[in-house]
């Protein structure tokens, strides 16, 4: 009698002790999915998120209230007990980001746009292992992007894995990026003043408040480069400059003289060339999101490029 009373107590502890996988939200924003001819990579995007070896997933789609035909083809998978949906009108993708996080119940929250999917079936499993091993307050990935006419390219995080150019340029693609929900509420979610980069917005956010991130080395997303991503270019970098102006005044004088310098210079590929000194030496208080040692190597390598230029 005691040996079967202590062999349960031990099972009941070895069951409590096991570790319990949190919950994930993953929310994906959709309008006019018919209409504009997204069908197919939506069931692609809906597909691969119910293909993942992680199991602990919700998958909330927040439709802008279509009325093509989409609402149908959301009701499709949302029978199959794959996914929840919401569908009224919006204030644009951000917004419908901010109600899927605020219905969301996860520990952890993703962002997966309709045109894009996970090719790699444990993409999940491994952002959440790198975020509960390292206590992280966000993950990011390497992504393939995917280009319209069928090209292939592969975008690695920016200086990988440092991502000390985050405040000078978008280090990732944020559909790599699992996140903290309680953080994401805390910190006010994404700003929908900004229709194109609001990620951006986000990102450099938080690195300003110093949280913690962990690089995940799996590359398990494909992102489209279509739709905002390719035809909002040019206001992307208008709210990319009013970022900085916003992000940085505390730092440095940000004028117009200032962010057009940064502008000129960063957006042709140098990243080091264009920021004042000031803001420099303000940021090396930001480790590891700005690395100071890095930053004067690209400096340097760029005299030298236009000293040699010079006696050529």
């Amino acid at each position: 009698m005691k040996w079967t009373f202590l062999v349960s107590r031990l099972r009941g502890a070895n069951l409590s002790d096991e570790p319990r996988e949190p919950l994930v939200t993953i929310v994906t924003a959709t309008f006019n999915l018919i209409q504009n001819g997204r069908e197919r990579s939506f069931r692609q995007c809906v597909e691969s998120v119910h293909n993942q070896t992680y199991k602990k997933i919700e998958h909330i789609i927040v439709d802008g209230a279509s009325r093509d035909g989409t609402l149908d083809l959301i009701k499709e998978y949302a029978t199959k007990g794959w996914i929840k949906y919401l569908s009224e009108p919006d204030n644009g993708i951000y917004d419908a980001m901010n109600k899927g996080t605020e219905l969301g119940k996860g520990k952890y929250i993703a962002f997966l746009n309709s045109d894009d999917h996970y090719h790699d079936k444990i993409g999940v499993a491994t952002s959440v292992s790198a975020l509960e091993k390292s206590n992280a307050a966000f993950s990011y990935a390497p992504a393939i992007v995917k280009f319209e006419d069928g090209r292939l390219f592969k975008e690695h995080p920016i200086c990988s894995p440092k991502i000390h150019n985050v405040f000078f340029t978008m280090p990732f693609c944020h559909q790599t990026m699992f996140t903290r929900r309680d953080i994401m509420i805390k910190e006010s979610m994404f700003d929908t003043n900004y229709k194109t980069a609001a990620d951006y917005d986000l990102v450099v956010r938080l690195c300003l408040k110093k949280y913690k991130s962990v690089f995940v080395n799996n590359t398990f997303v494909t992102f489209l480069f279509a739709g905002v991503s390719s035809k909002e270019q040019g206001n992307s970098l208008k709210e990319t400059i009013e970022i900085w102006r916003k992000s940085y005044k505390e730092l440095c004088p940000m004028t117009d003289g200032v962010l057009e310098a940064m502008r000129k210079n960063i957006y042709t590929g140098n990243y080091y060339n264009g920021v004042p000194h000031e803001l420099v030496k303000q940021l090396k208080k930001f480790k590891p999101y700005f690395n100071y040692r890095e930053h004067l190597k690209g400096l340097t390598k760029k005299m030298a490029y236009l000293w040699l230029d010079k006696f050529r």
